[in-house]
């Protein structure tokens, strides 16, 4: 190597140190001004980290299900007070949000301040986001947003990408044609022959006939709510579905930070997806259950089937597929969590 060379090389390195010296300063200088603002702008999620604060020793994350109510209801608690009343001898703490699903959890997970007394983290999981029309749901560009100022990165390089949009923002055109694109990816296989081989084909051949799975032509809702369940629920999960990843991610964080994790699997309305969609569909449904039950027990995760512990006349929405309770339905699933908890910590 020529002294040309090696003086070109060190002027480069010098330059590179410099420009580097003056990046971490400007990102001190953001995160001690102007960050601590843009944070509390443009990030719900690190407050709700933040409520697993000294003495919470279970955290509870959810979406609306944990805390939407019926206007009938006589006690409006969520699941997690409820919860916690019924293991008095724990605290749980409460890192709920509407539209949460699986990856949200996984960043709320990792941003929990060190130095607490967190043994057990239950996480929240609905079959519903699973499939095409959740992962692409208009209220994603929202939680990208929130998710680039929860990344483990320089706070300024955060800003630049808020800056920038570096996150997914799709027209409404767009949104629905990757949705129809993932009702399409959706496949599935039944134990006998089936006329569909995805949710698409089986939306387009209930709506297109108007006819459920037994003959009967039901009235417009009725047939409407039908199609909403085959597109929510016939899928077959596998390893590559992003929501699987996600649960993977969170267990993987449980086992580094020393907690345990609990798989909370909630009610689906199955009294209506068995009488408008039939047992085909039912039938999707439990075996996906299973597949995440097996997939992490043998992990070492406690799995909480709620699946079929709320009945159709305790569900708040009557129009479209939600996990949305009464107060009887919170109630069973908040002492079913109670009791498999209990069970485990003998």
């Amino acid at each position: 190597m020529t002294d040309t060379t090696k003086h070109t090389i060190k002027k480069i390195a010098l330059k590179l140190l410099v420009l580097t010296g003056v990046l971490a300063g400007l990102d001190l200088l953001y995160y001690f001004t102007l960050y601590p603002k843009d944070l509390e702008r443009n990030c719900t999620l690190m407050e709700i980290s933040q409520r697993a604060k000294k003495g919470v020793d279970i955290v509870y994350l959810g979406e609306s299900s944990n805390f939407t109510s019926s206007e009938a209801d006589t006690d409006r608690r969520s699941i997690s007070t409820m919860l916690g009343d019924l293991l008095p001898e724990h605290v749980v703490g409460d890192l709920a949000k509407s539209a949460c699903h699986a990856g949200v959890y996984y960043d709320v997970l990792r941003n929990i301040p060190r130095g607490n007394d967190v043994k057990t983290a239950v996480v929240t999981v609905n079959m519903r986001s699973f499939t095409a029309e959740w992962i692409y749901s208009n209220l994603e560009t929202a939680l990208s947003k929130e998710r680039i100022m929860m990344k483990k990165a320089p706070a300024l390089y955060k800003r630049m990408l808020l800056a920038f949009k570096a996150y997914p923002i799709w027209t409404d055109a767009e949104r629905e044609a990757l949705i129809r694109k993932g009702f399409k990816k959706q496949t599935f296989t039944l134990p006998h022959p089936f006329p569909y081989r995805n949710a698409n084909e089986w939306d387009h051949g209930v709506g297109g006939s108007y006819t459920l799975y037994n003959g009967v032509q039901p009235s417009a809702d009725s047939l409407a709510l039908a199609c909403h369940h085959i597109k929510h629920f016939a899928c077959e999960l596998n390893d590559k579905n992003p929501r699987i990843k996600d649960l993977d991610n969170i267990v993987k964080l449980c086992k580094r930070r020393g907690w345990q994790p609990v798989f909370n699997i909630l009610a689906e309305n199955v009294d209506q997806i068995d009488s408008l969609c039939g047992p085909d569909l039912l039938y999707l449904l439990e075996r996906n259950v299973q597949y995440v039950t097996d997939r992490y027990e043998a992990e070492g995760v406690i799995v909480v089937n709620n699946l079929h512990a709320v009945r159709d006349a305790d569900f708040c929405d009557r129009d479209f597929p939600t996990e949305h309770y009464t107060q009887t339905g919170r109630e069973a699933i908040a002492r079913k969590l109670a009791a498999v908890l209990t069970e485990h910590s003998r």
